[in-house]
This record gives C-alpha cells, sequence and structure tokens, in this order.
C-alpha cells in the first residue's frame, strides 16, 4: 500500500531528525552552501545528484528488483556542535507504484498521512514542480516531533517526482531558524537531480 511506503520514509525521517546531540563535542559548523559538491551516481536506481563534500552518504535498502520495495539514499549534514538539537538529512527515496494506484492517489495518500500522523500539522504549500524535466508535486508544511522536553518544531519539504511506475521523493526537514539558512543548498540538490533515461 501507498501508505506503508511513505511510512518508511516517515519513521526514517523521524529516527534521524531526532538525534540528540552528544553533549561533550564541541565543534563549531557553520552552513555554507559554497561547498564543493561531489557527484553520486547510481545505475540500479537510475538517477544522480550532486550533495556537499562535508555531508555523509549512506545508502539503504537498495533492492530495485523487488516489487514494492522502497530504497532510500541519506545525505547527512555534519554535527554542527553541543548546541545542535538535530542532525539534518537530505532523503532520497524510491518507491514503485502499486497497481491501480495513481501519482495523484500517491500524494493525496502522503498528505493525509501526514495530517493524520503529525502533532499540529500545518500545511505550507502544495504545489506543482517539475525537476530534471519531469512532473512532480512539492508538499511543505509544519509540525511538532517529539514529546517535552524535546519537543521540536520541524519545517519539511517533500519534492515528489513521477517516472513512470516509480516515484522519487526527496526530502528535507529542519528547525524554523535553521530552515531558510539551508534553502540555497538544498534548492542547489534538488536543481542537481538527474533520472535516466
Amino acid at each position: 500500500m501507498v501508505i506503508f511506503f511513505f511510512s518508511i520514509i516517515m519513521i526514517t525521517m523521524m529516527f534521524y531528525l531526532i538525534n540528540i546531540a552528544n553533549l561533550n563535542t564541541t565543534a563549531a559548523f557553520a552552513i555554507d552552501d559554497s561547498d564543493s559538491l561531489l557527484p553520486y551516481n547510481n545505475s540500479k536506481l537510475n538517477f544522480s545528484i550532486k550533495y556537499p563534500s562535508t555531508w555523509e552518504l549512506i545508502e539503504k535498502r537498495v533492492h530495485p528488483e523487488l516489487e514494492n520495495t522502497s530504497s532510500t539514499i541519506e545525505i547527512k549534514s555534519p554535527f554542527e556542535g553541543s548546541q545542535d538539537l538535530l542532525q539534518e538529512e537530505f532523503l532520497i527515496s524510491i518507491n514503485k507504484l502499486q497497481e491501480n494506484i495513481t501519482f495523484n492517489d500517491y500524494v493525496d495518500n502522503a498528505l493525509n498521512e501526514f495530517k493524520n500522523e503529525y502533532k499540529d500539522f500545518q500545511l505550507i504549500s502544495n504545489n506543482l514542480t517539475k525537476i530534471d524535466n519531469h512532473n512532480g508535486i512539492k508538499l511543505s508544511y509544519s509540525y511538532i516531533a517529539g514529546e517535552d522536553p524535546l519537543r521540536i518544531k520541524l519545517i519539511m519539504n517533500h519534492n515528489i517526482i513521477s517516472d513512470g511506475n516509480l516515484v522519487y521523493v526527496l526530502s528535507f526537514g529542519t528547525t524554523p531558524d535553521k530552515y531558510y539558512e539551508y534553502s540555497s543548498l538544498i534548492q542547489k540538490m534538488i536543481n542537481s537531480f538527474n533520472i535516466f533515461e
């Protein structure tokens, strides 16, 4: 079911976004979108992207031969020191559409799941987009993650792209105070995304 695959994406986001800082670490870090970008090519999943050289890329469950299996690539920002409450990630998830599920159904189901699952969910935008000449939808929203004393507000973006029976989801989330600091760098990554012909 489509909801199952989007649950994989969101569970991954939750586990990796709510990483509490190691209080013994004092390294400082500034968000710098002038960092050189490294190319990443994945012939199995049929795409390429560029990502900051200081970020870490991790492949998760890459099995495109298995029907309806979600594969996820995590690109993790550097740890920012003792004041850092979370380690931001850019996620690329690839899902196969199930039979009788359209791309619009997939997006609608995902949006309904977000509304039902997330505390204080607020939709910011739901717009058409085009990435690498592929049509898609860009969803932006905020919600509250965690419980006191670790409650944190997050702003999330999902660029959901259709390519035949595959759906590519480019996701990024962070706190409101950092959202605009990261926006230029994240947009560079999205602009570099390419689905192979």
